[in-house]
């Protein structure tokens, strides 16, 4: 392949490259940006605080799963068929806008009653609260536009530029084991803010106005994307689940461990995962098996090298920058680079195969699978070894066995 050749390949994907590049740099650089302040937050506040924070994020996770209530992947799809339909913009962010509104007020109307009747969360519940109010990010933050647009850039500069900005925040106003509060009302402020000003720049872009929608309209949407919810909702209740499991049967300590190995596992996995996110937009106007099989093969030779930079560099990254005995981070994060694999071939199946022809039964079937089989795998692992490791065994098997699932559907799958 000669130079002209590459040259001609790179003009006719351009915007792919972009999207995939600042999405890529975005979380990249947020997985690093949580990296960089690692051992100043968990060496001030300590291991048990940093680990309730994580327990604390991992049940507001739940909540902001639902106020997307899968929204992302389905309006995307929209905007990604016609780019340049203004007025279609415009009624997707309002719709979509007002359902997250009222999946908020619901949300929080369940949040307060856990908290007054969990004895754990009410004895902590300023912040729990303060975890629970990033849900205000997911009713503002138009990820679905930019990434529909091919327009990733906006949001990247946008989210990167205030999380730099927080960094003498945290340097300042953190300076003790009871200011895990403060650095949990910085971040979350950070989210909301940066959410804030990305919306109303997505609704510049779309040239205009808002209006308020029926709520037949809201009704019809939340309908269309009930596949792409009950998915998420599922793969986000086995992942954080982890973080569940992990400090109610051991302790936060170990919840800090993990999430850890899991900061450590997030940087390649994002790298390898967001090809198939880039690619969507183009992908999902003509999917075809012998392109989707290609890029598979080519995705496999990824994860290898993903999951080696993960044995490679976390031993040394564990030794940087824990300042605690946090080996046990190094051994976990190696056990769930496995994933990278799942987050390859799985994704190319659903963005590429599944939601393309329509089939977004597979995706949940997929996802419930999943699922499933980590409840049942790691009762059955901690039967035989009561360990944190045997959770998160657990979810490697059961991200394996998404991929022998997610092969056997794809011969379902009409006109592929």
């Amino acid at each position: 392949m000669n130079l002209a050749q590459i040259n001609k390949i790179y003009k006719n994907n351009i915007k792919v490259i972009s999207n995939y590049s600042h999405m890529t740099i975005l979380q990249v650089v947020n997985s690093f940006f949580y990296i960089l302040i690692y051992p100043f937050v968990i060496n001030t506040v300590g291991l048990e605080n940093y680990g309730l924070y994580v327990f604390a994020t991992s049940i507001a996770a739940y909540f902001m799963v639902f106020i997307n209530f899968g929204f992302d992947m389905h309006a995307a799809k929209l905007i990604s068929l016609d780019q340049n339909d203004r007025e279609l913009h415009a009624s997707l962010i309002s719709s979509v806008t007002v359902a997250k509104v009222l999946l908020e007020l619901f949300a929080i109307a369940v949040f307060l009653l856990l908290v007054m009747n969990i004895p754990f969360m009410r004895g902590s519940w300023l912040l729990f609260l303060l975890c629970f109010a990033n849900t205000l990010s997911c009713i503002f933050l138009p990820v679905w536009y930019f990434h529909g647009m091919q327009k990733m850039k906006i949001l990247t500069i946008i989210q990167l530029s205030l999380k730099f900005l927080s960094l003498p925040a945290i340097f300042f106003l953190v300076d003790g084991v009871d200011d895990i509060d403060v650095y949990t009302f910085i971040v979350v402020v950070t989210n909301v803010l940066s959410a804030v000003i990305a919306f109303g720049m997505a609704v510049k872009l779309s040239g205009s106005a808002l209006k308020w929608p029926a709520l037949a309209e809201v009704r019809v949407l939340l309908f269309e994307v009930q596949p792409f919810f009950w998915s998420s909702a599922t793969n986000t209740l086995k992942q954080k689940s982890v973080e569940i499991i992990i400090g109610s049967l051991f302790g936060m300590k170990e919840v800090a461990v993990y999430d850890l190995a899991n900061k450590i596992f997030s940087v390649p996995s994002l790298l390898a995962s967001n090809i198939n996110a880039a690619l969507f937009p183009m992908m999902v106007k003509k999917a075809q098996k012998n392109i989707v099989n290609k890029i598979i093969k080519i995705e496999v030779f990824i994860g290898l090298l993903c999951m080696l930079s993960v044995a490679v560099g976390g031993y040394w990254v564990v030794k940087l920058i824990s300042v605690h005995d946090m080996q046990e981070a190094y051994y976990l994060s190696m056990l769930l680079s496995v994933n990278i694999m799942t987050f390859l071939i799985v994704g190319s199946h659903i963005y590429f195969i599944f939601v393309p022809h329509q089939r977004y039964d597979f995706v949940l079937r997929n996802q419930l699978v999943s699922v499933v089989s980590f409840y049942s795998l790691c009762a059955i692992y901690l039967y035989f070894s009561w360990s944190m490791y045997s959770v998160v065994l657990a979810l490697v098997s059961s991200a394996l066995l998404e991929i022998v699932y997610s092969y056997s559907l794809v011969n379902k799958v009409k006109s592929y």
